[in-house]
């Protein structure tokens, strides 16, 4: 006779799994995107096919790199005539890591109230995923002080039109803590 039982049942424990992850770094790209609310918030985005794109299609997308571990530990001392086989859903990864600060530069005047190597973070605004959830779009400052946890997706995109029409080259600073 074969029985099947669940951890459930028995209460043992089953994993171990990566329930946990930490951000070692982000990938970083621009993309044209494009967003849609007539149902929730939906997000389109693709690689750009020029040099040249207009604001509101413009973005920065941000994917955590992320090195995943777990809280379970193995039973060591174990010995059965039959092995065991356990059907559970494993919880979902997350992280523990809060963005602190996200700056952004550019190498040309912006506008004349924003110059070269002036942080452009507030021209912006932010749509983020999180695991099991729907994306949230606010401005950027207003994210960062809500102290958030590392996002699955971000996307970073103008608000305004840059006063110049030069080819515009960024950098990204991200900070945050473990």
């Amino acid at each position: 006779m074969v029985t099947a039982i669940s951890c459930n049942v028995t209460g043992d424990d089953c994993g171990p799994f990566d329930d946990k992850f930490k951000t070692v770094e982000f990938s970083t790209d621009l993309k044209n995107i494009f967003i849609s609310e007539i149902s929730g918030l939906d997000v389109q985005y693709n690689t750009l096919e020029s040099d040249t794109i207009g604001f509101d299609r413009f973005s920065i997308t941000m994917f955590p790199i992320s090195e995943y571990y777990s809280l379970n530990s193995e039973r060591l001392n174990s010995f059965s005539l039959i092995p065991s086989a356990y059907a559970c859903s494993p919880p979902i990864a997350v992280s523990e890591e809060m963005i602190t600060n996200i700056e952004i530069f550019s190498n040309r005047n912006f506008s004349s109230e924003y110059t070269s190597g002036e942080n452009l973070a507030e021209l912006f605004e932010i749509v983020a995923l999180y695991r099991n959830s729907e994306y949230q779009r606010s401005n950027l400052n207003e994210f960062l002080n809500s102290e958030p946890n590392v996002p699955d997706e971000i996307f970073l995109m103008l608000k305004s039109a840059p006063e110049t029409t030069e080819s515009i080259n960024s950098r990204l600073n991200i900070l945050r803590t473990e």
